[in-house]
């Protein structure tokens, strides 16, 4: 779906932009003369980046109402993620033609002047095309950091926050710079929709209102070291009758300002008490350091939930579960789930897979509630003993209109994906939690 929608919002832009070259012209378009090319193909880079910036700055703010469409807020920040790579790129194509003004002078001689529109914004156009620039080098940077995995997360949320402030500099620049015949045209309904849409969305981000309504407090009530570098810590809601949330969903919490809200899936399914249960793996320097950190009692802010993985959305057969690692979160909570009602499970396989018994913390756990649902099965792989399982064996015994339900590192999740299509299974039976979120 992420990708219907990152096509769809370029395809509109095109759309527009070939539209306003349809409108008739004071002067007929020199097809041939590559000074026009590169003015037509400014406006195109500009209006299809500008379309991706406004869908960013929409997709930051976590609007409830998208989930369902995305599949989950967790497809919404790929979506997030890869519209902000396309954006940026689109940006710096759109300056490096605004750059190329000398070399292509150079080459073919410099284009014969004619006179500009009267528009009342012209008066701005010098300061928005600084603006501009000073922008896409922040963008530039921005995207750098953002690929290099390595740079401090705290850092980088401080100063991917800066982003609503440039997308203000942005729609100052894209206002003042839109042709003033487009603003009767499709192409400047677009451009001001957008402006619209993303302007309140990076006021609301600079407010400091997002996920403000899903915002509640609560308490630290235990924190249990499970051992292979996972803490599991209980929080409690109040009022309790405050929090709602269905197995396989997770949420923001916050344990200290300095870092912020981090994402964890939550591990126990919904008793009505308002008690939370997340196990968090110490993959980076925050995870790292929350056991010398978390202490009894101490207040969290918890947000959310967020989330739609879910089989019950499901109408294959029978399902396989797949869960790597601290991937196990999820299928913990909906094995506790369906406890009460064990004759609504599905037909389960479930595979627990991690590298020796010393990471399968949850393996007792897990066996124990698989023992309350007979059309559940559990089977363990331990990749230091056997070798990486195979995606041939987490579907043996399955049939064609099996569905997988995956939740652990992207690159399992690439090869069992990949696994399934030389198999001859659908990939659209592929579902998967993704933990990247940035």
């Amino acid at each position: 779906m992420w990708k219907k929608v990152l096509g769809g919002s370029l395809a509109l832009a095109g759309a527009a932009w070939l539209l306003a070259l349809w409108v008739p012209q004071p002067a007929a378009p020199a097809w041939g003369n590559l000074w026009w090319w590169r003015n037509q193909l400014i406006l195109l880079t500009g209006v299809a980046a500008w379309a991706l910036m406004s869908l960013i700055m929409l997709l930051a703010v976590r609007p409830q109402w998208l989930e369902r469409p995305l599949g989950g807020l967790d497809k919404g920040y790929r979506l997030h993620k890869w519209a902000g790579i396309g954006a940026i790129v689109l940006g710096l194509v759109h300056y490096g033609l605004q750059l190329s003004r000398s070399l292509l002078a150079a080459w073919v001689g410099r284009p014969v002047r004619t006179p500009r529109a009267d528009w009342w914004l012209n008066t701005f156009r010098h300061l928005a095309e600084e603006m501009g620039e000073w922008a896409v080098w922040f963008l530039a940077a921005m995207l750098v950091i953002t690929l290099w995995q390595r740079f401090p997360y705290h850092l980088w949320r401080y100063l991917h926050k800066l982003l609503a402030g440039v997308y203000l500099v942005l729609a100052f620049h894209a206002v003042v710079l839109t042709p003033p015949a487009w603003w009767a045209q499709p192409a400047g309904a677009l451009v001001g929709l957008c402006t619209l849409v993303g302007v309140l969305c990076a006021v609301r981000s600079l407010a400091g209102a997002i996920g403000r309504s899903r915002r509640h407090a609560a308490r630290v009530l235990s924190v249990v070291p499970q051992g292979a570098g996972v803490l599991e810590v209980a929080c409690q809601v109040r009022p309790a009758s405050a929090w709602r949330h269905t197995a396989g969903q997770f949420a923001f919490v916050t344990f200290g300002r300095a870092e912020g809200a981090h994402p964890f899936t939550l591990l126990n399914a919904d008793q009505g008490d308002g008690t939370l249960r997340f196990a968090i793996k110490a993959l980076g320097d925050h995870t790292g350091q929350l056991p010398l950190q978390v202490q009894l009692g101490q207040p969290v802010s918890i947000e959310g939930p967020y989330g739609r993985f879910d089989f019950r959305h499901d109408s294959a057969p029978e399902q396989v579960w797949v869960a790597a690692g601290i991937g196990a979160t999820p299928f913990m909570a909906w094995l506790e789930s369906l406890q009460a009602t064990p004759a609504l499970a599905p037909r389960v396989h479930l595979h627990y897979c991690v590298r020796h018994a010393g990471e399968a913390v949850f393996a007792e756990r897990m066996a124990a509630l698989c023992a309350g649902l007979p059309s559940v099965t559990l089977e363990m792989h331990y990749s230091d003993d056997a070798g990486p399982v195979t995606p041939a064996a987490l579907l043996a015994g399955t049939s064609e209109a099996a569905s997988v339900w995956f939740c652990g590192p992207q690159g399992f999740a690439e090869a069992v994906r990949q696994g399934m299509q030389r198999l001859g299974r659908s990939p659209a039976r592929f579902h998967q939690e993704l933990f990247q979120m940035r």
